[in-house]
């Protein structure tokens, strides 16, 4: 705690203003700083002016100027002298920019030359935790836009993150029920994730991505690749940042919102107020509501009922000419039935999944001297849930036809033919239960219990970092992070860490990138852990005219980690404690290209990546060692692949597309074999090799129609049913089985907005518009045609 306590008092010194103090140039320090201009020319690729551009003065990351440029691109702003700030520009149809410039001593010009881009080409925070243009970016970031968001028509954070090449999200049901990502072959509990900066993973990783509700959400961000250099735990695979819709403080005052209503007697409604004042201070609040009857309710004995509520608030403000501070608090009541896998006979009643959780955060910016700015952050994120069946059904059986070699490696394992009832069952077994050359038959009767399961977890945290500028738009990162991860229910489930990080950026000519960091994380008596990153990248030719109109090129390297979590360092009611449990591991690389074509109006991208997991757990079932089931450290599995992406940057005669397709092969690497799968050379669970997504638009005078497909390969998966064999003359020995190969499938969305007014816009959207019939997970069939 001495480390967090002389953290504490440098920053609250760093925000003191002694009155009687005098600046190093003489002046008190409470008086307003002299003024500086800054002016220049806002320009494209080709040297041409860009009119209707917004440029910005950022200090302390916050906006205190802004001017929209003429006909001829120019731009003039009053900056305080002796304070590094940030200048950003935007605009509509180009890639925004940002450009970091020290504290003036006197008037300086900077032009500022800007990329064609589509709408997801916004500034980036989550790749150096610090504000990015898509032209430095070194690694693999795909961002969602609300524009984004709104053309999908998605519903939740799973659906939104379904289009980005090389992750994979599969649900256990309806909207509302656990969705779960994989990256790029990791596993689920591989993602870091962060809502406003604070992170919001469980103990141990784990994330439902179904419970964040797309009606809140401005902009998603992902890196994929290992990130613990900068972000430390869990972000072995991916690090996933959600930014909450908000205002800025030159904007107006205004009442949004949105209501929608559909199939499976679903309703979507959201309400918002925002704005700035003075140009100094920025609120909002809002307020989202959804709720679905699911899908299934001619089967189901009662209905697949979900609700959630969501409300979350913030202010920000600028205080004196060198700091500003924003707070963020955000709050979600979910709750929900569990009905058990269903495609296989479940018919449970009694079941609910509920959750709440909250998270929020101050942040406190400042800057010192001419090249220093600094942030520091506290905040906490507190979790709730309870997984309870209060009602014993009757005990159901699965019946089937299967084909495939019992216990082999994917895709020659167990693979569903098609159930049938206990009369045909019976019948067949009968006739000698061999349906077809290559077909046996198995059954399972399963039983359902009451239960009651609660988790409570709590994480509160201190984070500072302060970067310096140097050089020629050089800058050095270093920082410090606390946190303390419990669950207050359960005695001694409780983990401290302390963490510092380094991160150096590199910038030459702004055409060459580079950067070099390492993180540093001691977790109590545990072990003391330290992950590098290297990333490096550059134009081979710069933005310009032509049939090749610009090519980049990068590559990454970097380390991951990720704690175990309580029940699996601690135990539980049906594992033993594992105090020499080690920590997962993760060494993961990329390389790539990224090239323009027609004067930058096509971009495509094409990512080679490699990633190595070790000391990966898992549970061991059965009498072992003392007689408890265990968690165990294996060796591990891998994965590489290739990311595609092409699209146009820029509409044709009101059309735009975008597509990408993922490659990844996976597989188990052990010399201990805990289940079925996990054995050498099995791929990973719930992870296909191909997938791919079409996402296009077509925008006439008020009226956009929108189209989109996604496709989803073949993949091994596991149905848990412990399906037992029936003998016959091909296979004279009963065994235990499951089904382990789920078939892939192509969903299609179409959907039309109207621009009734400035502000009425009026839409209708079909998800599973081919009414295609898959299973996300094996058991649990997908969202059949919704309107």
């Amino acid at each position: 705690m001495v480390r967090f306590s002389s953290m504490l008092v440098f920053v609250l010194g760093c925000f003191a203003v002694p009155a009687p103090a005098q600046s190093a140039m003489g002046k008190p320090e409470g008086v307003p700083p002299q003024n500086v201009t800054v002016s220049g020319v806002v320009k494209d690729a080709s040297g041409a002016s860009i009119s209707g551009a917004v440029v910005e003065v950022l200090v302390a990351a916050r906006s205190i100027a802004s001017a929209k440029t003429p006909a001829d691109g120019r731009f003039q702003l009053d900056v305080p002298a002796d304070r590094p700030f940030d200048l950003k520009a935007s605009r509509a149809g180009f890639a925004d920019r940002i450009v970091s410039v020290p504290g003036l001593k006197g008037p300086l010009t900077r032009d500022i030359a800007m990329a064609i881009g589509g709408v997801s080409d916004t500034l980036v925070v989550t790749a150096s935790r610090g504000l990015e243009g898509r032209a430095a970016l070194t690694q693999s970031v795909s961002v969602a836009t609300r524009a984004d968001i709104d053309a999908l028509g998605s519903r939740s954070l799973a659906e939104v993150l379904r289009y980005v090449p090389g992750v994979n999200i599969e649900a256990v049901g309806r909207e509302g029920q656990l969705a779960s990502m994989f990256s790029r072959g990791g596993e689920s509990d591989y993602n870091l994730v962060l809502i406003d900066g604070v992170r919001v993973n469980q103990s141990g990783g784990t994330f439902d991505f179904s419970r964040i509700d797309s009606a809140e959400i401005e902009r998603v961000e992902v890196v994929r690749g290992a990130q613990s250099s900068l972000w430390g735990s869990d972000a072995m695979g991916a690090v996933v940042q959600i930014f909450t819709i908000r205002a800025g403080a030159t904007d107006r005052p205004q009442v949004s919102g949105g209501v929608e209503g559909g199939s499976f007697h679903t309703f979507r409604g959201d309400g918002r107020v925002s704005g700035g004042a003075k140009q100094a201070v920025d609120y909002h609040a809002g307020v989202a509501r959804r709720s679905t009857d699911g899908a299934f309710s001619d089967i189901l004995p009662e209905a697949d009922r979900f609700e959630q509520t969501t409300f979350d608030a913030g202010l920000g403000a600028t205080i004196g000419h060198r700091a500003s501070v924003r707070g963020d608090v955000r709050y979600s009541n979910g709750s929900g039935r569990s009905v058990g896998p269903i495609a296989f006979g479940a018919r449970d009643t009694g079941g609910v999944y509920d959750t709440k959780d909250l998270s929020g955060h101050v942040d406190a910016n400042h800057t010192l001297g001419r090249r220093f700015a600094g942030t520091a952050s506290f905040n906490a994120f507190t979790y709730k849930s309870a997984s309870n069946d209060t009602i014993g059904d009757p005990a159901f059986g699965t019946y089937a036809v299967l084909a495939g070699t019992p216990n082999a490696i994917f895709p020659n394992g167990t693979r569903l033919v098609r159930l049938v009832g206990l009369e045909e069952f019976n019948a067949l077994v009968t006739a000698g239960a061999m349906p077809a050359p290559g077909q046996f038959l198995a059954s399972r009767q399963s039983s359902d219990f009451p239960f009651t399961s609660a988790t409570q977890f709590r994480r509160p945290a201190f984070r500072y970092q302060g970067d310096y500028a140097w050089g020629g738009g050089q800058r050095l990162s270093v920082g410090y992070e606390f946190e303390r991860e419990r669950n207050p229910l359960v005695a001694g489930f409780s983990l401290t860490n302390n963490a510092a990080f380094v991160q150096q950026q590199f910038n030459v000519g702004e055409r060459f990138f580079a950067t070099v960091g390492g993180r540093v994380d001691s977790k109590d008596s545990y072990d003391t852990f330290f992950s590098p990153k290297l990333s490096v990248g550059g134009y081979l030719l710069p933005f310009g005219k032509g049939v090749v109109s610009s090519v980049k090129i990068f590559g990454n390297l970097g380390k991951g980690i990720k704690s175990p979590t309580f029940v699996e360092r601690f135990g539980g009611s049906f594992a033993d404690a594992a105090p020499d449990l080690r920590v997962e591991h993760a060494r993961t690389g990329d390389i790539g290209m990224e090239a323009t074509f027609g004067d930058q109006r096509i971009r495509a991208l094409v990512t080679y990546f490699n990633n190595d997991y070790t000391d990966q757990i898992a549970y061991r079932s059965g009498a072992v060692g003392d007689g408890i089931p265990e968690y165990i450290n294996i060796d591990g599995s891998k994965a590489d692949g290739v990311e595609f992406e092409v699209g146009l940057q820029r509409p044709i005669a009101g059309f735009s597309a975008l597509a990408t397709y993922a490659y990844v092969d996976h597989e188990v690497v052990t010399n201990l074999s805990t289940s079925q799968q996990f054995q050498p050379g099995q791929p990973l669970l719930r992870r296909p090799k191909n997938s791919g997504a079409i996402r296009a638009s077509y925008v006439i005078g008020r009226g956009s129609i929108y189209a989109n497909v996604r496709v989803v390969g073949d993949r091994h998966d596991n149905s848990f049913l412990s399906l037992r064999t029936v003998p016959n003359a091909a296979r004279p020995t009963a065994m235990t089985t499951d089904i382990t190969l789920n078939p892939g499938y192509t969903v299609t969305g179409v959907g039309f907005d109207f621009r009734a007014h400035d502000a009425v816009t009026l839409f209708v959207k079909s998800e599973n518009a081919g009414d295609a019939e898959y299973q996300g997970a094996l058991g649990y069939p997908g969202l059949p045609r919704s309107l």
